[in-house]
Order: structure tokens, then sequence, then C-alpha cells
């Protein structure tokens, strides 16, 4: 049974039966995201996930008759974000949104789309306040902070008891997001941190803050880090000699194979906190990646963007292609966790965070990242 079956949308219609030939216009999404500077690599990764999902759209028929048809701005810095989502609403006439894969840019990207009251689905960018201004356009499909902070901690408990246990995070929007989640779960497991450190986007060398560590005699280390800071990590430690019994890593630095192409061994047998990775019931989307992309996977973040578009685009399907019934019809589904490729379920609470996301606990083992 095709998922627009299995959503229960109360809207009649959702078969995927249409004409030969497309008689209508083309309905038009935009993709707001970071395709250059700092954050590029998740940005492209996230739009290689919607695009599969579009052309899998329209080799199966289009949207209720019509062609779907992406298209996609780069928006590098928060401040590019107004322009950028802007340009693809009244330029583009994009009917829905998606973004941002960075929680900066996710900030005034919705703000954006909220005032030209279009829906905007923000796909992976993680921090708790993105859906906590009581936006009326904003639904976000991927896990949050507070989600990976739960399971970091609950890993603590279970796996390193009686350790010394320290945090380094980057103080960008997302680490500082997860940081203050991270905190707050501590706290509420009664659970003791040696040292919390943290340092500024864009910092070159972390000699200092594993230092700190280093003397503190952190024994099990937690760190959420941006793209490059896992290299900067295990840089800083080699030069120190040092390194922490066990790993936990959060953030696109653990999460994405760059860092293992770039650094072989530096995390090997690092754990890491992340949406799920390509599981079996995925396996026909990683087979797509692979034959238009000529390469595996990068990360979740492709498969986390393919499921979350791929609803979008279904339940466009059952509302008849009205993008002005989307995020009703949004709100009323209900999936079960298991109930989409990736594993998660589809239930969105009154902030539009969907509740059915969740994060894993994976191990980088022989250069693979495998979930445990």
């Amino acid at each position: 049974m095709n998922l627009s079956r299995r959503l229960a949308l109360g809207l009649a219609g959702a078969a995927w039966a249409v004409p030969s030939a497309y008689a209508a216009a083309p309905l038009t999404c935009g993709a707001a995201l970071p395709l250059s500077g700092a954050a590029g690599l998740q940005g492209s990764e996230i739009l290689r996930g919607i695009q599969l999902a579009a052309d899998a759209v329209n080799a199966a028929g289009g949207i209720a008759g019509k062609p779907l048809q992406l298209r996609s701005t780069d928006m590098p810095a928060p401040g590019d974000a107004t322009a950028a989502v802007n340009g693809l609403i009244t330029g583009g006439h994009a009917a829905v949104m998606f973004g941002s894969g960075d929680s900066a840019l996710s900030y005034p990207a919705s703000a954006a789309a909220e005032l030209a009251q279009t829906p905007f689905i923000e796909l992976t960018a993680p921090a708790d306040g993105i859906t906590s201004r009581g936006f009326k356009f904003l639904l976000r499909f991927g896990p949050s902070t507070a989600m990976a902070a739960g399971l970091a901690v609950a890993t603590l408990q279970a796996r390193f008891a009686g350790r010394n246990i320290g945090l380094l995070y980057n103080s960008g929007t997302t680490g500082a997001a997860f940081a203050a989640a991270f905190n707050a779960a501590l706290a509420a497991a009664k659970l003791p941190v040696t040292l919390v450190v943290g340092y500024p986007e864009g910092i070159e060398d972390l000699h200092d803050q594993a230092g700190r560590l280093m003397r503190a005699k952190v024994d099990v280390l937690l760190h959420a880090a941006g793209l490059d800071d896992a290299l900067g990590l295990v840089l800083a430690s080699r030069a120190l000699g040092w390194r922490p019994g066990a790993l936990l890593g959060y953030g696109a630095g653990y999460a994405y194979r760059e860092t293992v192409a770039a650094l072989p061994g530096g995390i090997e047998g690092a754990y890491v906190v992340a949406a799920p990775f390509y599981p079996a019931p995925a396996a026909a989307i990683g087979a797509a990646y692979r034959a238009s992309y000529g390469t595996a996977p990068r990360a979740a973040d492709s498969l986390t963007a393919y499921t979350g578009a791929k609803l979008v685009f279904d339940t466009l399907n059952a509302s008849n292609g009205d993008a002005t019934k989307l995020l009703g019809a949004l709100r009323q589904a209900r999936l079960p966790q298991g109930g989409l490729a990736n594993g998660f379920g589809v239930q969105f609470d009154h902030d539009g965070q969907n509740t059915g996301a969740y994060v894993t606990l994976q191990q980088w083992r022989g250069d693979v990242l495998t979930a445990l």
C-alpha cells in the first residue's frame, strides 16, 4: 500500500493515476540551502535527497497530473536567507519551501516564509528553538537537539557510568542548542560532568581546548562538532599525545564520510548520535543515490531529506496538488515509527515538531558508520 493511502489524512483522490502527458503547468517547490560556504557539503547532500524524491515522484506521474518542478537557491549565510526564500516564492513561484541544513539559516529562512504565508518544511536543522516561535507555516520533519541530547545522556548512563565525562561544543547555533539541551538532560539525570568547554565557529585550532580536557583527565568526551571540528580535535589530540578513552560525536563533523576520508583512522571507534543512516528498508533509495551521483551517500542528511520531501509530495498528491491544504493534512497525518523508509514515523505536535523522528547510536568501524 502506498504512503498516500497509509496517511490518515481524511482526503480523497490519493491515487497516482495521471494522464500520459502533462497538460497542466508544473507544481513548483523551492529549496533554500547552503550550497557554498562552510555548510555547503550539508546543503549539497540535502538537495540530493530532495531531488531524488522529486525524480521518483515525476517517474510515477507527478502530483495530481502535474509535473513537479524543484527550484533551488544558494543560502550560504543567515544574511542571505530572506532574499533566497523570497526569490523562490515570488520569482520562482514556489508553493512550498524546503530548508535548511544549518540551524542558523533555518531561523531567518523560516521567518521569511512565515511572512510570505508559504509552507516551510525544515528537513534537518535541529535547534530546538526553531519550532518554539509559534509559527503557523512551519513544520520540522527531522530530529531536534533535545532528542539528540536525550540519547547522548542515556548512552553515557548505560555505557560509561562512573567515568570522567567532558563536553566540547561548537558554540554556533546548533552546537549551543545541543549544549543547552544536553546540560538540561544531565541535570535531570543527576549525571555529573567533569568539564564543559565551548569554542567559536570558524576556529582552526583546538589545541588549547583539548589541553584543558586532557588536564582535567576527561575519559569520555562528547563533542558537538561542525564539519571541520572533528578534524581539529583529532589533530590537536595527536599533537598532545592524548585521546579520551571514548569519544561520542554529534553534528556534521562526525556524521559525514568526508571526515573519515580526510583523516583515515582519526575517528575510528567513535560513537555517533545521528539520524538513521540508510537502514535496510532504504536500500532502494541508496541505490538510486549511487546511480544518480556515482558515489555512496555521504551522510544520513540525504535520506532524511528524501523521506521528508517524499512525505510532502505524497501529501500534496493526496490533496490533489493543493498546497493550501498541505500543512493541515500533515498535522493530521499519523504513521508509527518505522512507517517511513528511514524508520521515522509521522506525528507533528502543536509546535510543528515531528515527534516520530529520532536519532540512533552509531559507531565508525573500519570507515563504515554502523548502527548499534
